[in-house]
């Protein structure tokens, strides 16, 4: 009997390790355009690949925005929620996001070239996170995306992690 009660304190903290709740873990949900301009008309747009050579226009999958990002990462808008953000395909009318290549990856430190489909606003994107480092300014062309996108300097080009509106 003495052998048993001092083995059940034992078999306790056995018991007790095995059925330990582990943390929980945030749910993550992903983000392909955070425009909210009407159709998306007028939008901040990150393409996953170069200027075509021959459309002289963005390629791939696309990321669009009318709104600085801080951390092309994502963000957790309650701690229980991370929101990836990542480049989408078909977001923008007229075909703006030109094919499949791309969809999905995630934004930040992949994108190649950008256009500025916003009126009065400039567009700057960023080395790093929090605005910080090196940067490449795209001006406003209120609407026009066609033939007007530019490759990303080779400093930024998949090394871009946030953009800022101005």
């Amino acid at each position: 009997m003495r052998n048993l009660i001092r083995s059940i304190p034992v078999a306790a903290l056995i018991a007790g390790s095995i059925f330990y709740a582990q943390p929980a873990q945030a749910a993550t949900t992903y983000e392909s355009d955070s425009c909210s301009s009407s159709n998306n008309a007028y939008c901040f747009v990150l393409y996953y690949n170069s200027v075509g050579s021959i459309t002289n226009s963005g390629q791939g999958a696309c990321y669009v925005s009318n709104m600085s990002v801080p951390d092309h990462y994502g963000y957790s808008p309650n701690g229980a929620t991370l929101v990836r953000l990542v480049f989408g395909y078909g977001k923008l009318p007229n075909a703006t996001c030109k094919s499949e290549s791309g969809d999905g990856t995630t934004l930040k430190n992949n994108a190649a070239s950008i256009v500025n489909g916003e009126c009065g606003v400039t567009n700057r994107v960023y080395f790093s996170s929090g605005y910080q480092g090196i940067s490449q300014a795209s001006t406003a062309t209120c609407g026009g995306y066609g033939g007007l996108a530019e490759n990303l300097v080779p400093e930024l080009k998949n090394e871009n992690a946030s953009h800022k509106r101005y």
